[in-house]
């Protein structure tokens, strides 16, 4: 094997170390000690409005629907899309973004994220 050859392998082998090493066994030098990660935030559960009947901004609730069986647009986090069927959806991927299904009767039949 040639020294350039063997140079290159342990040049790789250094970098994969230091690449594939787990959080906190970095050999690479850091200017300053990392702070420890905030804990993740939990995430709404969203599904619960499957169901539901969707108030889009605007208009009036449908009568005779219980107040609990409701959940009004102005009530979505934001980034949000509201997705009927046969609409045209991007394909981008926004993990933050809300998606909600609704039928064409306003109901939720799916939520998901993306």
């Amino acid at each position: 094997m040639h020294s350039s050859h063997l140079k290159t392998l342990v040049t790789a082998a250094a970098l994969a170390a230091t690449f594939f090493a787990p959080a906190g066994e970095s050999r690479a030098a850091e200017p300053h000690a990392a702070e420890p990660h905030s804990p993740v935030a939990a995430v709404p559960d969203h599904s619960q409005w499957v169901g539901r009947t969707l108030v889009r901004a605007g208009d009036r609730p449908p009568a005779g629907v219980p107040a609990a069986r409701l959940v009004h647009e102005r009530d979505l986090p934001k980034p949000y899309r509201i997705i009927t069927p046969g609409s045209f959806v991007t394909q981008e991927y926004n993990p933050d973004r809300l998606n909600v299904h609704v039928d064409d009767s306003g109901t939720i039949t799916r939520v998901d994220f993306g």
